[in-house]
């Protein structure tokens, strides 16, 4: 999808809440499984199912990428480009989050769309994962670096930021948060992790499908869009709060959005080891959430049966 023309698809606290509608998800001891449907809260008034959270997906694309290709069909493309980007993302965008935002609200799914229990709270506590962050962050910096900046204008940079950080509040409280906890309630990690990911990979490929774009190459765009969003759920599962995956998304696309107007083709040492490393670890934590599923799923023995 063409991030100059159509929006992407392209409050809380870092410390996870306590009460009576509170339930930990990685507090487990080894070998025994959490409760079935430990996500959902006694203060549910929307129960948490897949198709709750697919349909919510499906409003969000109408909204914002039907909303921004509308705007853009009207007149928005012979827009100069600070423009074009603010009609396109600053209207639709923000009417698609605030859609999100008061479902979140009233179906009392708001403390866990924002909030997850730190993997360092679980057994085993995988403190490697925070090499995900990082990795964002190092392909962040390697891609600002390559930016001209004296060929910007203020505007362009300031729209651009107010439009890319929209663009990844509104996809994450959507995947990684709505959609999210619909599948969480009723199924292991190892499926909520796909889930989430193969729909954000597909949702993205919606406008190279429209436009004509060969099956090899929407294939390819899916697989790394599907594994931008496995390294964003690692990246909420391991600060335990949505507000990082969605400040990396932004500013990921907000970079990349910077440094297309002076893509010579060239690609900096950092960057292409940040992407290795990314890809990398986006297979091991698929692995260390199926591990984590078999091992949630063994049998506890009981005391008596060990004596």
């Amino acid at each position: 999808m063409d991030a100059a023309r159509s929006p992407g698809i392209r409050l809380w606290t870092a410390s996870p809440p306590t009460g009576p509608g509170w339930h930990d998800r990685t507090m487990t001891r080894p070998g025994e499984r959490p409760a079935l449907h430990s996500s959902i809260s006694a203060d549910d008034r929307v129960r948490r199912r897949l198709w709750i959270g697919l349909l919510a997906v499906i409003v969000y694309i109408a909204l914002a990428a039907g909303g921004g290709a509308l705007i853009d069909a009207l007149g928005a493309a012979d827009a100069d480009p600070v423009a074009e980007l603010a009609l396109t993302h600053l209207i639709p965008l923000p009417i698609a989050i605030a859609a999100g935002l008061v479902f979140a609200r009233l179906s009392g799914w708001w403390t866990d769309v924002w909030t997850d229990a730190p993997i360092a709270r679980a057994t085993p506590r995988r403190l490697w994962w925070w090499l995900v962050p990082l990795a964002i962050v190092a392909q962040l910096v390697a891609l600002v670096s390559d930016v001209h900046w004296s060929r910007l204008s203020a505007a362009y940079v300031a729209v651009g930021l107010l439009a890319y950080l929209l663009v990844g509040l509104g996809e994450e409280l959507y995947f990684r948060g709505i959609l999210l906890e619909s599948v969480r309630a009723r199924h292991g990690e190892t499926v909520t992790l796909l889930v989430t990911a193969l729909a954000f990979g597909v949702a993205h490929s919606f406008g190279s499908l429209m436009g004509g774009m060969p099956v090899g190459t929407i294939a390819f765009q899916v697989a790394v869009t599907t594994m931008d969003g496995v390294l964003f759920y690692a990246a909420l599962r391991v600060t335990g709060t949505l507000w990082v995956p969605i400040v990396l998304h932004g500013l990921g696309d907000y970079a990349r959005w910077l440094a297309a107007p002076d893509d010579d083709g060239s690609v900096s040492p950092l960057a292409v080891g940040s992407q290795i490393a990314m890809t990398v670890l986006a297979v091991m934590i698929l692995f260390s959430v199926i591990r984590e599923d078999r091992r949630t799923r063994k049998p506890r023995v009981p005391a008596a049966a060990r004596r």
